[in-house]
């Protein structure tokens, strides 16, 4: 056999290990086999080619600090760098081949979401979520999110995912704290109210009432009687903003007793309520309780003072440590972007999101209004 044919068929053996150093000579001939060994030669260049190129963009992809997924078009991933693998604590190698959905384990697809942006012609686009660590912890992420194609023209999405849960931490606790104050205002003008205000005109209204059954002239009598009962309907509003400013019954039975107690006292008590739930709520933190109070509070008034609904829903459902709770009514609905802040949405927005939470608004004239809000419970 011709050595120069062993000599190729060595050289395809280093090329299948990676090896793409060495050259094959030609001989003088320059015949078929010179010209076989030259065409080895020019796919060694071009396989080495490929290679400084793959282990190029591989050191540059596993050397970024943010998490980079490559997911197919239908959520699948098809691989992740070191940094994803490292951050949500998964073994390496063990990430691809799941869904991206899996790791944020939500009854709402994230990825179908990110599928919906990526249609519009706005994208590439941002969106904040929640993934799950591989122990069971929570990392509040930022998503951006870009079609990209491979050699072979298949489709691919590029997911670029930072995590931010110090910055949502540091921002929650910040509302959290304007949150408390304003909290803390409304019980310190609620005590001051029922217990100096509200007692003095009580005070002042026994002696008027007093006065009008001494009174001997009856026009005089006629109009004491009529100022007590004036004060006592001042006494009555003082109670009601007493009782709106900090619910006794929230703070000690809970907040579907506090809930059930407002919906009932509601002012003119034309409004038909449903209030259900799927299951006894877990026992909540005061803040929690009182935060899903004042956004139910501010949806009621604006259903009824804006929306002119009639009937309002609200109903809860917990499972798997997840809250969520559904305010409905059967009003005329809003344009959300046009009065945003006159409708308070953002002070319940910045309630649910100190909670790690979501709200989601829908609103028509065809359905009226519904919150959707959802927030984790760690008992």
């Amino acid at each position: 056999m011709d050595k120069r044919i062993r000599d190729i068929s060595a050289r395809l053996r280093e090329y299948s290990i990676g090896n793409f150093d060495n050259m094959l000579a030609l001989s003088a001939k320059l015949d078929e086999v010179d010209a076989i060994s030259n065409c080895i030669n020019m796919l060694g260049e071009e396989l080495k080619a490929i290679t400084i190129s793959k282990n190029y963009f591989n050191n540059i992809f596993n050397s970024v600090s943010d998490m980079v997924f490559i997911l197919d078009t239908k959520g699948i991933i098809q691989d992740v760098n070191t940094s994803a693998e490292f951050l949500l604590k998964y073994p390496q190698g063990t990430l691809a081949g799941i869904s991206f959905d899996s790791l944020q384990k939500g009854t709402v697809s994230c990825f179908k979401n990110i599928l919906r942006q990526l249609k519009k012609p706005a994208s590439p686009f941002t969106i904040n979520d929640i993934l799950h660590t591989n122990d069971g912890g929570i990392m509040q992420v930022s998503i951006k999110a870009s079609y990209f194609k491979k050699e072979s023209h298949k489709q691919l999405i590029l997911l670029t995912v930072s995590d931010i849960s110090f910055e949502v931490k540091a921002e929650n606790l910040i509302i959290r704290a304007i949150i408390d104050t304003e909290e803390k205002e409304r019980n310190r003008l609620a005590k001051d109210l029922h217990d100096g205000l509200a007692q003095q005109i009580a005070g002042i209204n026994f002696y008027i009432s007093t006065a009008s059954i001494l009174a001997k002239n009856k026009k005089q009598a006629g109009l004491l009687k009529k100022s007590s009962g004036a004060l006592g309907e001042v006494i009555s509003d003082i109670r009601d903003i007493c009782f709106n400013l900090m619910p006794v019954t929230l703070m000690e039975f809970g907040l579907m007793e506090g809930i059930k107690e407002f919906c009932t006292n509601f002012l003119y008590n034309k409004i038909d309520f449903t209030i259900k739930q799927n299951k006894a709520l877990p026992p909540l933190s005061a803040e929690l309780a009182i935060d899903l109070y004042r956004v139910m509070q501010e949806f009621i008034t604006n259903a009824t003072k804006h929306g002119k609904a009639t009937k309002i829903g609200i109903f809860f459902n917990y499972s798997k440590s997840v809250l969520k709770m559904k305010l409905t009514d059967n009003g005329i609905g809003f344009n959300e972007k046009k009065i945003r802040k006159g409708m308070g949405l953002q002070n319940a927005r910045s309630r649910v999101k100190s909670h790690n939470g979501d709200l989601t608004i829908e609103s028509s004239q065809i359905i009226g209004t519904c919150y959707k809000i959802i927030i984790p419970i760690h008992l």
